[in-house]
């Protein structure tokens, strides 16, 4: 079984093609595209963390045809457009579902990793100063998201130590990732 991380895959939502420049003609491109991408690469015996903004619109049917849809488990971290959950037979599609979450991963290379997950950045999160790593969503690709990356950066010349990670779709070619595909793209130096 592996692990894997995305955020933000904002099924159905129209504007987020244009919000992201998604690299889709219409939405019902991308959501097909989605799925694709991420049952390309996840088994049906795989967990997913999606930490938040999964479905736009809370058509149930359309929830639940996609969840079954999607290979893996796939366990939810809540994120602020997500009303889709207020219906319990799509809470039930999940393997867990919390605002928070932390978990230990075992790396390819043996080492295993405190990761805290969190639909929202974190720069002063449980373990950061113990190897500990921060996955997140929300900020896409906007100015937001580089104010993200200067507090990491501002933090860790300071020796205050944030090794944060954004897995929004749109940051990982639109298909969920393990954490050793995250690390290797971010070499430390």
């Amino acid at each position: 079984m592996k692990i894997f991380f995305t955020a933000d895959l904002h099924f159905g939502h129209d504007n987020v093609i244009g919000f992201d420049d998604r690299p889709f003609s219409d939405v019902k491109e991308m959501n097909n595209e989605l799925i694709r991408r991420w049952n390309n690469k996840v088994s049906v015996s795989d967990m997913v963390y999606i930490l938040g903004d999964m479905f736009w619109k809370g058509d149930s049917k359309y929830v639940q045809n996609t969840l079954k849809e999607l290979n893996g488990q796939k366990y939810f971290i809540k994120g602020n457009h997500d009303r889709w959950l207020h219906n319990s037979v799509n809470k039930k599609l999940l393997a867990g579902l919390e605002d928070y979450k932390e978990i230990i991963v075992k790396l390819e290379n043996g080492q295993e990793r405190r990761v805290v997950m969190s639909h929202y950045f974190i720069p002063f999160y449980n373990g950061h100063f113990y190897n500990g790593i921060m996955l997140h969503g929300h900020s896409h690709i906007t100015h937001e998201h580089y104010v993200e990356e200067n507090i990491k950066k501002l933090l860790n010349e300071n020796e205050s130590y944030c090794e944060s990670y954004n897995v929004g779709c749109m940051h990982w070619n639109y298909e969920p990732v393990t954490l050793d595909e995250i690390l290797s793209h971010f070499p430390k130096e």
